[in-house]
């Protein structure tokens, strides 16, 4: 396999794990905030009313959404660096759900209670993709790119 196809097929891998964690990530989330926001009296609220959160929800959802499939997107077209902010930010929303406990535990059944952990659990897969891609297909891509970092050996025996 020449140097082009293995880079396309590495691309492809990584593209299937990303839509996988990414699916998992908003059929968690979608599941876990309709229930936070149908049956918001289950949540505590001495922290945040149910009514802020409800609000929170119809806004943040859909953005951190978008904001992740935008993340896939980038990194589908090879715009590493800014898809790996996107898919950060993504992440973090998973991660938040875990701020329940802030304000005591939810009296939820435990189906619903195990969501809280998916999204964390899909905010975790996320966070750990992002930092594993920025290590492994950012520097392919710049040294086969001929980017400045896959360059300097070159440069420096020019000199």
């Amino acid at each position: 396999m020449d140097a082009q196809a293995h880079k396309t097929a590495d691309n492809r891998r990584r593209l299937t794990l990303l839509r996988w964690i990414l699916g998992f990530g908003i059929a968690s989330t979608a599941l876990h905030f309709t229930h936070n926001f149908v049956e918001i009296d289950r949540y505590p609220d001495d922290l945040v009313s149910g009514e802020v959160v409800r609000m929170a929800i119809l806004v943040a959802w859909p953005l951190f959404t978008l904001i992740g499939l935008a993340g896939y997107r980038l990194y589908a077209q090879r715009s590493y660096e800014r898809a790996h902010a996107c898919l950060a930010a993504y992440a973090f929303f998973g991660l938040t759900t875990l701020g329940h406990f802030l304000d005591g535990r939810p009296d939820i059944a435990p189906f619903w209670f195990g969501t809280i952990f998916t999204d964390a659990l899909a905010g975790l897969a996320m966070l750990s993709f992002v930092i594993w891609s920025a290590r492994v297909a950012v520097p392919a891509e710049s040294r086969s790119s001929g980017s400045p970092a896959g360059r300097s050996s070159s440069m420096s025996t020019a000199a």
